[in-house]
């Protein structure tokens, strides 16, 4: 609201309509906002947050700039976008993401003349864009722009663009072979727990947080995204919202007891997420911050370093280690598919006896 507040002071400034919204009016805007002596930390923070309600609101037409793309490639991108956003489901920022990383790609086939060459599309061109383009970057970020470059070649493939498959022949990045989820010993959760003084408005919200990841198995967005209302405190159920995707967990004593404890010391904040910050503006905290309570807690609690994800693991692993079905660790952490929480299975070892064979046992 702040920011839409000053880009119609803005407007009015320079005789700008409602209906001259467009990028190019946009990017004028930010520049002049930026030329200031004092930036205000909304046009850092929720420039994205604007644009998608200027776009839902029908002031910034989106489908207007992409009715007449200026390059061949440009073209392709749209066409691209539209196929992950119609026949995968994809969310936006999702999109954004692998456009970054793997539109790249079109510019190295594209003619003289402008046109697509295709036909000069193959596994080489492929994995010399993946090596360029993943220089500068760490072996996470490398394996996103494979997965990115990946889909653009099976878009490709299925509008008839290429008469093979090429995502075979792209080179994984070294290092990207996934590695057993790793807990966190109860012991270590005493130690975060016991790191915080509970009585203190901090040290509540944060008691809140280590219980909701490690109960609930939450991701650090998961549970920065989590609001007031997903709360169903007669039902004793909460609904949680990630990846697109929305689930609802049982709220456990523990975690409302937690839960109750924070919110009664909660600042008035500026929206209606469930952790906010201390500092002014208060309002949502990032998933970032969230990980980084989990990780100053541990450096408090004198224990080796533990980020949010790892809680997560935990909560799973409990799941498994206190008889468990997979089905069951597969509702707790929102997975789709099952093959993704069988990752778990494999740290089990109690379930894993009843799978082996005993050596010089061979059942005929």
């Amino acid at each position: 609201m702040n920011l839409l507040k000053r880009l119609s002071l803005w407007m009015r400034d320079v005789d700008a309509g409602g209906d001259e919204i467009d990028g190019e009016l946009l990017d004028r805007f930010v520049a002049a906002e930026r030329s200031r002596d004092f930036v205000c930390f909304t046009v850092k923070d929720s420039m994205g947050a604007m644009r998608r309600f200027l776009t839902a609101g029908g002031y910034l037409g989106v489908a207007k700039a992409e009715a007449c793309p200026a390059t061949a490639a440009q073209a392709a991108v749209i066409q691209w976008c539209s196929w992950m956003r119609d026949q995968r489901g994809l969310t936006e920022k999702t999109i954004d993401a692998r456009c970054h990383f793997a539109a790249g790609l079109l510019d190295e086939v594209t003619t003289v003349d402008g046109t697509m060459g295709w036909c000069h599309l193959d596994a080489a061109v492929v994995n010399e864009y993946v090596t360029v383009r993943g220089r500068p970057y760490g072996v996470v970020t490398r394996a996103h722009i494979v997965d990115a470059v990946g889909c653009l070649l099976r878009w490709a493939l299925s509008a008839g663009y290429l008469d093979r498959d090429l995502t075979a022949g792209i080179l994984k990045p070294p290092g990207t072979r996934r590695s057993l989820p790793r807990g966190v010993s109860a012991e270590q959760i005493a130690a975060l727990l016991a790191a915080g003084d509970p009585g203190t408005v901090i040290g509540a919200r944060d008691r809140a947080v280590v219980m909701i990841l490690v109960r609930l198995g939450l991701r650090a967005g998961e549970a920065a995204r989590l609001r007031l209302d997903d709360i169903d405190w007669a039902g004793g159920r909460v609904t949680v919202a990630g990846k697109g995707r929305e689930h609802t967990l049982p709220l456990p004593v523990d975690v409302g007891e937690a839960l109750t404890a924070w919110l009664r010391l909660r600042p008035p904040a500026l929206d209606r997420a469930v952790f906010v910050r201390m500092r002014a503006p208060r309002r949502m905290m990032t998933p970032s911050a969230i990980s980084g309570i989990i990780a100053r807690l541990s450096n408090d609690a004198g224990i080796d370093q533990i980020h949010a994800h790892r809680l997560r693991h935990t909560a799973a692993m409990n799941v498994m280690a206190g008889g468990g079905s997979l089905s069951e660790a597969k509702e707790l952490l929102g997975h789709v598919y099952t093959a993704t929480t069988m990752a778990y299975a494999k740290v089990d070892l109690a379930s894993l006896r009843e799978l082996v064979v005993p050596f010089g046992q061979v059942p005929r």
